[in-house]
């Protein structure tokens, strides 16, 4: 059970911090054209200000942490000594993740720029940055990542999570089964023998 709560939770970082960064996309190729970086930096720097951004990254964490435990912990209402381990292994690890993509966001912020300077023309660009210098457009950028809080989301992602937790432990099985096959046939060499 731990494993799929780690899982669902791993699964579940990138997309719940979408509203705070870009997904994924293609590998980046080809040279960035100079002023449209600048003005996609410009966008970040005003639509997501400094002193705001591990608020924001942490309330993302904190609202689908959250909605994750309310989905998919009941599971475990039988057994309350497994529902406290799992509980306390994930209050330990909500922390050290914090703090490790706290080191990140800087990097997070310039990643989105460079995608904002992919996806989006100059002219496009420039009116970004029209809005986000707007009270409207900061309040926008500010609080967009707070939708995955709103009721509707919420009841909508836990349905979702409750859908998910069969398939997430009929996979955690699965790949057990076949790590442990694999492992009695094929032990794992010490370390520095070749």
């Amino acid at each position: 059970m731990l494993l799929m709560m780690s899982a669902a939770l791993a699964a579940l970082a990138p997309a719940a911090a979408t509203a705070a960064q870009p997904a994924p996309a293609t590998p980046a190729t080809g040279a960035l054209d100079a002023r449209a970086l600048a003005t996609a930096r410009e966008i970040i720097r005003v639509g997501f200000p400094e002193d705001k951004r591990i608020e924001m990254f942490s309330g993302v964490v904190d609202t689908m942490t959250g909605q994750m435990r309310s989905a998919m912990m009941p599971s475990l209402n039988n057994d309350p000594v497994a529902k406290g381990m799992v509980e306390r292994k994930l209050d330990s690890f909500i922390p050290q993740g914090k703090a490790v993509m706290v080191q990140h966001i800087p990097a997070f912020m310039d990643a989105y720029a460079q995608g904002y300077a992919r996806e989006f023309s100059q002219a496009e660009l420039d009116q970004i940055l029209v809005f986000a210098k707007t009270p409207v457009g900061q309040h926008y950028f500010l609080r967009s990542s707070a939708i995955i809080a709103d009721p509707a989301f919420a009841e909508v992602n836990k349905a979702y999570l409750r859908e998910l937790q069969p398939l997430v432990e009929k996979m955690q099985r699965e790949l057990v089964a076949e790590l442990t096959a694999y492992f009695m046939k094929h032990p794992p060499k010490p370390a520095g023998s070749s």
